[in-house]
């Protein structure tokens, strides 16, 4: 019977010993790659803001806003893919602010591959616009 009891004793012990170890590896190991991936987008961000600070400050501009209008064309057609159902008020914000954006500054040089995500992603504001903002502004001559 003791022996019964100590193997028992043995194994549940064991058994929550390996949980836990498990439990913080797999957290440790989360947690390592969440800093990691945070530190790379930071890193990107400030090799992005530097090379566009530097075209604007060195008489680059169109190289500058070409590289802007790239980099919202690419959020846009990640936020084409977030069911409206999971959209967090900073997103619908988000995609408010660049509808607005884009109908007072057209760009036509989106790829035609991703035309139809990022007009879908605009378009998916539509309801939340002031009528005056739904249609562009014309240009000066």
């Amino acid at each position: 019977m003791k022996t019964k009891v100590a193997i028992t004793v043995s194994v549940v012990a064991a058994l929550a010993i390996g949980f836990l170890a498990g439990k913080f590896q797999a957290s440790s190991s989360w947690a390592e790659l969440y800093t990691r991936d945070t530190y790379q987008r930071y890193a990107g961000d400030v090799g992005n803001s530097a090379t566009l600070l530097t075209w604007l400050r060195t008489g680059h501009e169109a190289d500058a806003v070409n590289s802007l209008e790239m980099s919202l064309d690419g959020a846009l057609l990640g936020l084409d893919h977030v069911p409206r159902k999971q959209w967090t008020p900073s997103i619908r914000a988000a995609l408010i602010q660049a509808r607005a954006y884009r109908v007072k500054y057209p760009w036509d040089k989106t790829p035609p591959q991703i035309e139809p995500s990022i007009q879908r992603a605009l378009d998916s504001v539509k309801s939340y616009m002031p009528p005056t903002a739904l249609e562009p502004t014309p240009t000066a001559p």
